[in-house]
């Protein structure tokens, strides 16, 4: 109740949650998914093949619209790869809806067995579209999100993590899902999770917004941080983005992306990233700058959720704040 509550009054700020990515046919199509109409996400997973980061961007976001119709996805699946991998992604979404967001210890033994009993059901649709699609890196992002839930341990995910940058060395999903296999919450520490985003930004290509995976590493830190202590959300991000060091990390990473960006269909997200950042930071003019591109478009989770239950209502003041219409 207090959570449709908190979503009703988060809908008032105007904002498109979920929706930092630049997509037209998807934004299209996701609303006749979600009324039950599959055939027309099938096609759009189907025309993305060998365009890696639209493919998994739309496999992500069409799961997310089948999470309740993943019977009638396995008749599609019955002999098409592409349905296989949607498959697989929209039982890994519902399993995570069953679970919620919550860590582990404040889920019930009811709800994490039925989680797992979801979750584990597909692993074999994602490992069939890897076997009939081998250059396909995007079953390998979703079998990341899969052995997370399932705790197939480190040297799982490692193996998992190798077989996806053989195929994509720069997918910008993939290289998230893996920052949050290893954070501290899951199988890594905050030394590993930077270490990864640090060498992300190093070896990543100029204009590649995959850069913001150092942004994002800060925020999963600061963002346990803010779960430990009896401070306001606001003091602990200004006093963690603050620090010189995150800062300069953040600047290297940002003005590489920056320098020479192309067009990329993650790029909001990446604004969006390195623009709460600069925010918390102090640095205005970055954000300003970064946040004048993203408009009303912004993710459902981090960064904004990191400072409020509202993460839209959040958004939208500091655009206020920032002189931004």
């Amino acid at each position: 109740m207090i959570r449709a509550v908190l979503d009703l009054l988060d809908k008032t700020s105007r904002m498109r949650l979920g929706r930092s990515w630049d997509d037209p046919a998807l934004e299209q199509v996701l609303p006749q998914v979600k009324a039950g109409r599959l055939a027309p996400g099938l096609e759009l997973i189907t025309r993305a093949r060998g365009d890696h980061e639209l493919r998994a961007l739309r496999v992500e976001q069409l799961a997310i619209a089948a999470a309740s119709y993943t019977d009638r996805l396995s008749r599609l699946a019955e002999d098409n790869a592409d349905a296989l991998v949607w498959l697989g992604a929209a039982r890994i979404q519902q399993a995570w809806l069953i679970r919620g967001g919550s860590y582990a210890a404040y889920v019930g033994e009811d709800r994490f067995a039925r989680f797992r009993e979801v979750l584990s059901s597909a692993a074999g649709s994602l490992q069939q579209a890897a076997q009939a699609l081998p250059d396909d890196p995007v079953p390998w992002d979703r079998l990341q999100w899969h052995g997370i839930g399932m705790q197939v341990g480190r040297r799982e995910l490692d193996r998992v993590w190798s077989e996806l940058i053989a195929r994509d060395p720069h997918l910008y999903i993939g290289h998230y899902s893996r920052a949050q296999a290893l954070c501290a919450k899951w199988y890594g520490s905050d030394e590993q999770v930077l270490a990864f985003a640090r060498n992300v930004t190093a070896s990543a290509r100029p204009g590649d917004p995959v850069t913001a995976m150092v942004a994002l590493a800060h925020f999963e830190i600061a963002w346990s941080e803010i779960n430990g202590t009896e401070q306001s959300a606001q003091d602990v991000l200004e006093a963690y983005f603050g620090e010189s060091g995150v800062a300069d990390s953040l600047i290297e990473a940002a003005e590489k992306w920056r320098d020479g960006s192309r067009p990329h269909p993650r790029a909001l997200d990446a604004m969006h990233l390195f623009g709460a950042a600069f925010y918390f930071g102090g640095h205005l003019t970055r954000a300003q700058r970064l946040l004048a591109g993203a408009g009303r478009r912004m993710p459902e989770i981090l960064p904004w959720s990191a400072a409020s239950v509202l993460p839209g209502r959040r958004y939208a003041q500091v655009r206020r704040l920032l002189g931004l219409t």
